[in-house]
């Protein structure tokens, strides 16, 4: 069925709490600021700054970090672009995310000018009942030929916890590699041989309440060890206590003091490191680029959409469905996933080898539930495609059924309603 609009108000009004609060003074789409950044460095002087972030930095990070480095003496231009329901891959030119746009919140703030920005905003709670429109998501290959910054801080993480399916146990064999396809090849782009950047700081998540703490171990511990020799891995969990004081239903996203804290200490954390020695004797970062590619040579491409021969028919009977979350703990994100066990029959066409799968079914799209008229007991025709490597990985998602070790898939019908195919 499709959601009523009282529903989707009463979860646009939480939005509004949630978003509006972080951008109170900005009520236009498109507007010029002047600022109160101190102007004691010549233009030509000083370093410049590129902050990208997800729905999290739209809650008010993003805007704290901004404004701390807008105002620093040191830095002489700061562009942000904080763009909802991104992972590391959607800032890259690379497929599937070649075309990507942002359906649920979408902020920009450029340096434009001694002293002023300029700032696009279009996020939940603008106005009453506004819904934000599709946004292309900057891509960083742009962003660093036209910007030539210094410095890249990419705050990052909470949508990458939907590669464990339960939200509770980890497979370190799996779920290693597929982590590692989303960070190496951005920093690969990120210290390519053009690259002006001298340091890039990357922003893990604050904890998360969605999924188990030995899973917000493994991908901080993961993403050291994977790009640990080129970034500084700052664990937001050590920054801002959790539970937060004005905590959203998802248990993921919180607005008011906590925020400003965790963005104020990452700024201290990054202007410290930066104090230690002079920023003109830092080496480019592209110097480091031949260990990144020998290290983890093998994660340097980003994951493909597989060819359609790959695709696997079965009859398979249901025996497990997973029951959707409600529209309020959705928001702000617009899609969502649940997991079906079906106990295989017969393979009518390609290979697999297990005598369970696990197909993940929308729940939602674009805000709308899916009629998922699916009953434990029958049997179904399955035309299925691996989950990985499609616009779909890394949306949000749940399993209960315990199969970890399950290859989850998705059907081809739906695989094409991701909203992306509609562009």
């Amino acid at each position: 069925m499709i959601i009523s609009r009282n529903r989707i108000f009463s979860g646009l009004v939480i939005l509004t709490l949630l978003i509006s609060s972080a951008f109170a003074q900005q009520s236009k789409l498109t507007a010029e600021l002047q600022t109160a950044a101190p102007q004691t460095a010549a233009p030509s002087e000083g370093i410049s700054v590129l902050i990208l972030g997800d729905s999290l930095a739209l809650c008010g990070f993003g805007k704290r970090l901004d404004d701390r480095f807008r105002k620093n003496p040191k830095v002489k231009a700061t562009f942000t672009y904080l763009a909802c329901g991104t992972n590391p891959l959607s800032w890259l030119k690379d497929r599937p995310y070649a075309n990507i746009k942002t359906h649920c919140g979408f902020v920009s703030i450029e340096s434009n000018g001694p002293g002023r920005a300029k700032v696009l905003e279009d996020v939940y709670g603008m106005r009453r009942g506004h819904v934000p429109i599709p946004h292309s998501v900057p891509k960083l290959e742009d962003l660093l030929a036209t910007l030539r910054p210094d410095i890249l801080i990419m705050q990052t993480g909470t949508n990458l916890f939907d590669i464990f399916p339960d939200h509770k146990t980890v497979n370190p064999h799996r779920q290693g590699p597929a982590l590692r396809t989303y960070l190496v090849p951005f920093i690969a782009k990120a210290v390519g041989s053009s690259s002006t950047l001298r340091k890039i700081y990357w922003v893990a998540s604050p904890t998360s309440g969605r999924v188990s703490k030995e899973i917000q171990d493994f991908v901080v511990e993961q993403t050291r060890t994977d790009i640990g020799g080129i970034a500084n891995v700052i664990d937001s969990r050590t920054l801002v206590a959790y539970p937060y004081h004005h905590m959203e239903p998802d248990k993921e996203h919180f607005i008011g003091a906590d925020m400003d804290l965790w963005a104020d200490k990452v700024f201290e954390i990054v202007d410290r490191d930066l104090s230690l020695q002079p920023f003109a004797t830092l080496k480019p970062l592209s110097e480091k680029a031949p260990a990144l590619a020998m290290t983890h040579d093998q994660a340097t491409t980003p994951p493909i959409e597989k060819p359609k021969d790959s695709r696997l028919q079965v009859k398979a009977k249901l025996i497990f469905k997973t029951e959707p979350i409600p529209v309020n703990e959705l928001l702000p994100y617009q899609e969502y996933l649940v997991g079906y066990v079906y106990e295989i029959n017969k393979i009518v066409a390609g290979q697999y080898s297990e005598k369970q799968i696990l197909v993940m079914h929308p729940a939602y799209i674009g805000l709308k539930r899916q009629r998922l008229h699916y009953r434990v007991g029958k049997t179904y025709k399955l035309q299925l495609h691996e989950l990985e490597d499609t616009l779909w990985k890394t949306v949000k998602s749940k399993d209960d059924s315990g199969s970890i070790n399950l290859l989850p898939y998705i059907r081809i019908q739906d695989e094409i309603k991701h909203p992306e195919h509609a562009h």
